[in-house]
This record gives structure tokens, C-alpha cells and sequence, in this order.
């Protein structure tokens, strides 16, 4: 008997309208960006539970659980993100990738768009080098691993 679908997440479908915005950046940029990240904090597992907080450490970030933060606010305070918690681990890590994320793109130049910020935050969520393997990523949303997805088949459709 199969199980019945359950309704997108409101998130999913927030998320799919940002990506469906412009970009200033390629997904390939996305995606090289991601892999330098993974690089240089030598992640043996990109789908850990932790696994942002490990990639923030290792490029030299702090993260801060904030109550009282929005999205984006991280590049008040160089090295620093500031992140609100969840007591869902899964959205916790999403949220601090994607805190990186604004990071890295505000460190790279002023001109991005936060479809920008999505794109690199599931290239770092679900690295090409480990895209394969989508299926074991239980350190994020599944909506995040379907999102990941599409955007790897219009990548594909477009090359």
C-alpha cells in the first residue's frame, strides 16, 4: 500500500519561486563555489548531520544562534553567522548553509540575487561530487534534495 503525499512545504514552494528568479551567477559557478568550500574543510561525510556547521568552522566562521535574526543578515559582522535555531536538525543545518551562503556571495561582490543564495546553498547541501548520492542526505529537508534535483535537470537540459 503506498503511502499517501503528503502537501509540498510552504518552504519548497518559497524557494522554488526564489530560484525561479534571476540569477547573476551560473549554476556552475554554484556549484565551484561549493566544491572549494567542501575543499577546504576536507568534510568526509557532506550529508553529516552537522555537516554546516563543520563547512563554517573550517572556512573560518563563527555561527551564533539567534533568536531574533532574519535571513541574511550574517555580513553585518565579518566571519560571523548569525543564525536562527530550529529545533529540527535538519532545518537548523539548512539554515546555517544557507547563512554561508549569503556570506560567501557578500565576500565574492555586492551583486547577487538571492536565487543566487539558493543555488549555492543546495550545491553545498548536495555537492556535484556527491550528487549521486542525494538519496542519503537526511541533513537537510527532502524538499531541499528535490530542489537540488531540478536544478541539476534543467543544468543538464541546458548544456
Amino acid at each position: 500500500m503506498a503511502r499517501p503525499r503528503q502537501p509540498p512545504s510552504p518552504a519548497f514552494a518559497e524557494v522554488r519561486r526564489e530560484l525561479q528568479q534571476p540569477w547573476t551567477i551560473t549554476a556552475g559557478d554554484a556549484d565551484m563555489m561549493a566544491e572549494r568550500l567542501h575543499e577546504t574543510a576536507q568534510l568526509f561525510d557532506p550529508f553529516a548531520r552537522k555537516s554546516g556547521l563543520i563547512l563554517a568552522g573550517k572556512n573560518g566562521y563563527l555561527v551564533i544562534p539567534r533568536p531574533d535574526v532574519g535571513c541574511g543578515v550574517s555580513g553585518l559582522v565579518l566571519d560571523v553567522l548569525l543564525v536562527r535555531p530550529s529545533n529540527d536538525d535538519a532545518r537548523w543545518n539548512l539554515r546555517v548553509l544557507h547563512e554561508l551562503a549569503h556570506a560567501r556571495l557578500d565576500a565574492a561582490g555586492p551583486h547577487h540575487t538571492h536565487a543566487d543564495v539558493w543555488a549555492l546553498t543546495l550545491a553545498l547541501a548536495i555537492p556535484r561530487h556527491a550528487y549521486r548520492r542525494h538519496h542519503e542526505a537526511r541533513h537537510v529537508p527532502r524538499w531541499v534534495v528535490t530542489l537540488r534535483r531540478q536544478v541539476a535537470q534543467v543544468v543538464a537540459r541546458a548544456a
